[in-house]
C-alpha cells in the first residue's frame, strides 16, 4: 500500500468521511478498483470504524481518478490518499484515520 499524507481529516462533530472507489471497468484489459477487492475494503472498513467506535463513515463511489494505482481509499475532505490497498491494509489506514 502506498500512502500519500494530506491534512488531517475534519476536526469537527461531523464525522470524517472514508471514501472507497468500487468502480468496475469491464474489458480485457481493464484495470479497476472494484475488479481489486474494494467492496471487501469498503467493508473491512465499515467493521473496523464499528469496533473502534471512531466517529467516521465510509462513502462508496465511482470512481477517483486512479484506476490503475487502485483500490484507492481517500479521506475527505483534504486528508491522505491510500493506493494499491488490500484488504489486509485496513488496520493501517484505521490507525492513521484514529490520529
Amino acid at each position: 500500500m502506498k500512502i500519500i499524507a494530506g491534512k488531517n481529516v475534519s476536526t469537527s462533530d461531523e464525522p470524517a468521511v472514508v471514501v472507497v472507489c468500487v468502480n468496475v471497468r469491464i474489458g480485457p484489459r481493464a484495470v479497476s478498483c472494484g475488479g481489486s477487492d474494494s467492496e471487501a475494503i469498503a467493508d473491512a472498513l465499515e467493521a473496523g470504524i464499528k469496533s473502534r467506535d471512531l466517529n467516521a463513515r465510509v462513502e462508496r463511489i465511482r470512481c477517483l481518478g486512479m484506476c490503475a494505482k487502485g483500490p484507492n481509499v481517500r479521506f475527505v475532505p483534504g486528508g491522505s490518499w491510500f493506493n494499491e490497498v488490500e484488504p489486509g491494509d485496513t488496520d493501517t489506514i484505521l490507525d492513521h484515520l484514529a490520529g
